[in-house]
């Protein structure tokens, strides 16, 4: 069998999930995920399963115990507290820790666990009866090779109400929609300090470059906070469509996947966007981290805007 905790919003999830579910497949093996509610603070957050309105596939069990791991992997469980407790101490969001984990990885891997905060760390299932995956496996190296499997099962359900439809309907009738995230909320934390790269000067850049591209781009503007956005958004005199209103975060997924252009934000709910998308043009940060971290989320055909 082959765990693997869940952490964080929406975005982290879908990582996750896909990097179980394609090992799952690979290794013809059940997959469940464990959903954790117990982080204290300091340690990964997580809000509350939000799988559930995806496609994702019903032989993937979701299982609400905090305490499987600790009571029926202890030897992976153990091995993941360790791990977790030295980058704690040694900084987590101050260094790169993909060197350390992929050396790591044979030895934890034989263990049965497998530890990935940030990069890409190969995995080799290895001969343990069960199987624990620990972290955020933010790239699409993970699970490429089940990748339109993984299109279909994490593609947002939709049941629209008539507000949510007549937005939706709105994207598909422009000429070219344009998905513009800004993340704000917890970015603008001082302990975030190390995500705020996404500054008005790059989304005043990237507007500009898109209105070069395209001339006929129409914004649609996602964000958690629109005031700060209005006040603060030059969109180098593109039309602008706020998407206001209280919807999910799925629901603003399924919007978000309408476009065929995407000017993001380093967020790993920008990312699944623009990934969901087809035929698209994506526009993103030079930069994930202020601190010049490096992350396996950048792909090749993106279009990257400096952030200084």
């Amino acid at each position: 069998m082959i765990y693997a905790e869940l952490s964080g919003g929406l975005g982290n999830q879908m990582f996750i999930y896909a990097f179980a579910r394609a090992m799952g497949l690979t290794c013809h093996e059940d997959v469940t995920l464990i959903d954790r509610r117990d982080w204290k603070n300091g340690a990964p957050a997580h809000t509350a399963l939000a799988l559930d309105a995806l496609c994702v596939n019903s032989e993937v069990k979701v299982l609400a115990d905090p305490g499987f791991a600790k009571a029926h992997l202890p030897v992976q469980n153990t091995a993941k507290a360790l791990m977790i407790k030295y980058e704690q101490r040694q900084g987590l969001m101050s260094r790169d820790w993909q060197p350390f984990e992929a050396k790591m990885a044979p030895l934890l891997n034989t263990l049965g666990l497998h530890f990935a905060t940030e990069g890409y760390t190969p995995a080799r299932r290895g001969r343990a009866r069960d199987f624990l995956a620990w972290g955020y496996f933010q790239s699409e190296e993970y699970f490429v090779s089940q990748a339109e499997t993984l299109r279909r099962e994490l593609t947002p359900k939709e049941s629209f109400d008539p507000e949510t439809a007549a937005l939706a309907a709105k994207i598909e009738h422009a000429a070219c929609p344009v998905c513009l995230h800004w993340r704000c909320g917890d970015y603008f934390k001082p302990e975030n300090a190390a995500l705020q790269v996404c500054t008005p000067a790059y989304y005043a850049r990237a507007c500009k470059a898109l209105r070069e591209k395209s001339p006929d781009a129409e914004l649609f503007v996602f964000s958690d906070d629109l005031d700060y956005v209005r006040q603060n958004l030059d969109p180098a005199g593109l039309p602008v469509h706020w998407m206001d209103g209280h919807r999910t975060a799925a629901q603003d997924l399924a919007l978000m996947r309408r476009c065929r252009a995407f000017i993001m934000s380093n967020s790993t709910f920008s990312w699944w966007g623009q990934w969901l998308a087809q035929d698209k043009t994506v526009f993103a940060p030079d930069r994930w981290y202020t601190n010049g971290k490096k992350t396996a989320l950048y792909q090749e055909n993106w279009n990257l805007i400096p952030t200084e």
